[in-house]
């Protein structure tokens, strides 16, 4: 039976390694697989600006922009190991920044703490833990709120923006608006893709095999002093961009639908290269940490220390507070699917009940749209995006 399982191995070794000799990508897309956001806004003809904004606990995040002055300021926020890239990889037809200049809006687009944009604090180096010492809560508390700020000092006349999350970008708001919700006031509106607060329902196949050992895989990684995940370095990217656009992109694409939920027709393979080089794009263990707690455990709470003395000292109570969602007062539109792997449309429907201001609720009517495809299905403006524009329209009208 070794044997065979031997045998199998080496023949699926053969034929990927077989395969990444075949395998050919348009020039174009190796080309703009090696630039950054800034490169590839300018590349296809549009005005780009970086813009470093000092969050109050010192972490210098890069804040992208595509300017269109005087014009109505929208927020993209992107999810966990993701960048300012996710909004604009698919190109002027289909990237949602892109779409939104060309209807008038100014974008901007936030590269939260820790990721390849922003890793700078005003005291702490990357090698130091204390660098990595954050999960989503703070890039609620602080990352999203400074660069609203930011945004409104530099926009004429506008007192509230336009907000965009997806994934770990509505965790983050709903953070937000939870613990400072006077900052609901200056959000015209939220609209959340793939909203991530709730995982009592979750029954994802890689989830659930994995669940059972996440303290044990956590906690390893703190003893070994593992405070990036993944760690960004050269030689992680090479690998991740090799292995993955070349010798094993039939065994990648498999995984990533496993762990997102399966759409293989809405998957551009031809773009793997684009995917593989500016995802992932680094975050803290301590977040992926704070995930596995709500998934363990249920509910939508602070972070966890695990030990009751600090969690009082921290919290003021021996277990960590819920966040209060019913804070969240300002406009919501929500957007999720049931074939998402990682967001539960019932989770989803359970968040809703609790959030005051919905003004829009759409379960997508595309059965196998999953957590990838909100940022990059071949279709997704028709299947997503025609419809946000739809309610920002009747939102900035004063209709909704």
């Amino acid at each position: 039976m070794n044997g065979i399982y031997g045998f199998l191995i080496g023949l699926w070794l053969h034929a990927n390694l077989v395969l990444s000799n075949i395998i050919q990508y348009d020039p174009c897309i190796l080309e703009d697989a090696q630039l950054t956001t800034i490169g590839l806004i300018r590349k296809y003809g549009y005005a780009a600006e970086e813009h470093k904004i000092e969050t109050k606990d010192g972490f210098r995040l890069a804040v992208h922009r595509i300017p269109k002055r005087g014009a109505q300021p929208v927020l993209l926020v992107h999810g966990l190991e993701d960048s300012s890239a996710t909004w604009v990889l698919t190109g002027p037809c289909c990237g949602l920044a892109y779409l939104l200049s060309d209807r008038g809006y100014d974008v901007w687009m936030i590269n939260t703490r820790g990721n390849r944009y922003s890793r700078k604090h005003r005291r702490y180096h990357p090698l130091m833990r204390q660098f990595w010492d954050w999960s989503f809560h703070e890039i609620g508390i602080y990352d999203i709120p400074a660069t609203i700020d930011y945004m409104l000092d530099h926009s004429e006349g506008y007192k509230q923006v336009h907000y965009v999350g997806h994934s770990q970008g509505t965790s983050s708001v709903f953070v937000m608006g939870a613990e400072k919700p006077d900052y609901m006031k200056k959000i015209k509106l939220l609209q959340a893709l793939a909203p991530v607060a709730y995982f009592d329902n979750l029954n994802a196949p890689l989830i659930q095999l994995f669940k059972p050992y996440f303290g044990t895989i956590l906690q390893l990684a703190k003893l070994l002093g593992i405070y990036e995940f993944p760690p960004e370095t050269d030689v992680w990217n090479r690998l991740n961009f090799q292995f993955c656009s070349f010798a094993f992109r039939d065994s990648c694409t498999y995984f990533l639908m496993l762990l997102m939920g399966m759409d293989i027709s809405q998957f551009n393979q031809t773009l793997f290269p684009l995917f593989s080089k500016h995802f992932v794009a680094g975050s803290s263990t301590k977040s992926v940490e704070h995930y596995a707690q709500l998934v363990e455990k249920g509910g939508f709470f602070k972070f966890d220390y695990g030990n009751p003395t600090v969690n009082f000292r921290k919290y003021g109570s021996y277990n960590p507070p819920q966040y209060k969602v019913a804070n969240i007062n300002c406009k919501v539109a929500l957007y999720y699917s049931v074939n998402d792997q990682l967001t539960s449309f019932k989770d989803v429907q359970r968040l809703r009940k609790k959030l005051p201001n919905v003004v829009h609720d759409e379960l997508l009517a595309y059965k196998k749209f999953n957590h990838l495809d909100f940022t990059v299905a071949i279709d997704v403006k028709k299947l997503l995006y025609d419809s946000m524009f739809q309610v920002m329209e009747r939102v900035d009208k004063g209709e909704l």
